[in-house]
């Protein structure tokens, strides 16, 4: 069967109708691109299978790791399961149960199953035995670029400290073999290790392109993403690493902090956008060319700063004696210039209430409890005096982001739900 088709081929296909090789598993998880598109359908088919390294692999794609490697460890007479089982170990880099198993395997299936050798080799490496596993690795026949001897040959290089060497050897293992994850794995945390953190998110990122995800290269990934201060990216690395293990103890550390951060950041933005805006408000308006009438008139209504300026409507301003149409197309000139508008810097308790029907009057009547906010938000809205929706409504995003505890995730949470009611925040 030709895996490179496997776009081609339906699941069902890739699960039953592979050659059963040391190769099986990788050919079934590169066809399987998506999990969450192909999750039902690949429970289906672990109830039509009881070969054992069929069903393994694809309890695996379900991300039901455990439950694999328990049906591969019950069937080690199984040669290819011996494999499938030590590959696993040491994607989870749980290297000297690896090797343990590979060496049984090995003694017992290497002559039908010459591939638990490279992992064996793998195993001895990580395990520290190199005289072991050079000797091992010499008796291979490997092509001079084959990916796997690369990847060895790296794996080598990196232990006798010749990081450069490494890097080269990873890089030609993930040219010749890309859909490799292990690969990717070594070659991003070694880049990492050597500095060059935009390789290693690139390398990372390869990571994510097959089923089931890679725990350890998204726990990195998240890592220099937050490096990165790029929170949301890293959230998500963290909350996949969830989604296949619940458990996850230090998934769920790295999520907390993560989502901490982006509201620090958020914080720390709005921070640095309200001193930018009030050093504007501070401006004087005789800096400004205006006319003499304008200047005049804006004198005389105590107006010396932008700041007073956005506190005035158009028709406050018209209603002024001298002060007409010419005089504010200036006026908003001056503060269309600086993004700014007139009545902008009117206090929400002061702002004109437009006549809504009796329906939306009930709907803004509402108490905000109707909105089931998380108890971080509500704690906010009970800090504001905030009572209804109407109260809500009245508030801006600048007014509810400038209290303690209160970023992004709670912002955006208020928006949808006050969304679901047709309802928007002050100039939202």
């Amino acid at each position: 069967m030709e895996v490179s088709q496997s776009n081609e081929v339906s699941l069902r296909g890739l699960v039953f109708e592979t050659e059963l090789t040391s190769d099986y598993y990788h050919q079934v998880r590169v066809g399987v691109t998506s999990r969450r598109s192909s999750s039902e359908e690949l429970e289906e088919l672990l109830q039509e299978t009881d070969d054992i390294v069929r069903r393994s692999a694809v309890l695996d794609l379900l991300g039901r790791r455990d439950e694999a490697r328990s049906l591969l460890e019950a069937n080690r007479s199984e040669p290819f399961a011996v494999h499938l089982d030590g590959k696993l170990l040491l994607e989870e880099g749980r290297s000297a149960e690896a090797l343990e198993v590979l060496t049984e395997g090995w003694q017992a299936h290497g002559s039908i199953v010459p591939a638990i050798g490279t992992l064996l080799c793998e195993a001895k490496i990580r395990t520290g035995d190199i005289e072991g596993a050079k000797k091992l690795l010499s008796s291979f026949s490997f092509a001079p670029d084959h990916p796997r001897g690369q990847y060895l040959d790296g794996l080598l290089h990196e232990h006798e400290g010749d990081y450069s060497a490494a890097l080269l050897c990873y890089e030609k293992a993930t040219s010749g073999a890309p859909e490799e994850t292990r690969f990717w794995f070594r070659f991003g945390y070694l880049n990492a290790l050597y500095g060059d953190e935009e390789t290693a998110v690139r390398a990372y990122e390869m990571c994510q392109r097959t089923a089931p995800i890679y725990t350890h290269a998204m726990l990195n990934l998240g890592l220099l993403y937050e490096d990165a201060e790029r929170y949301s990216d890293a959230i998500t690395c963290y909350r996949m690493v969830i989604q296949s293990n619940p458990h996850h103890r230090r998934a769920r550390m790295y999520l907390k902090d993560a989502e901490a951060s982006l509201d620090m950041y958020y914080d720390k933005e709005k921070e640095k956008e309200n001193s930018r805006r009030q050093q504007l408000l501070q401006i004087p308006v005789t800096e400004f060319e205006l006319s003499v009438r304008s200047r005049n008139c804006l004198q005389k209504m105590n107006i010396h700063t932008l700041g007073d300026l956005i506190e005035k409507s158009e028709t406050e301003l018209l209603a002024y004696k001298n002060f007409g149409e010419t005089s504010l197309a200036e006026i908003r000139k001056i503060l269309t210039q600086k993004n700014l508008r007139l009545g902008e810097g009117v206090r929400s308790d002061d702002r004109n209430v437009l006549l809504v029907d009796s329906e939306q009057s009930a709907i803004l009547s509402e108490p905000v409890s109707t909105l089931e906010l998380s108890s971080r938000s509500q704690r906010c809205m009970d800090r504001l005096g905030i009572e209804s929706l109407g109260d809500l409504v009245r508030r801006t995003e600048l007014e509810l982001v400038s209290q303690k505890n209160f970023g992004v995730t709670s912002l955006h949470e208020v928006k949808r739900k006050l969304k679901e009611c047709n309802l928007t925040l002050a100039g939202g």
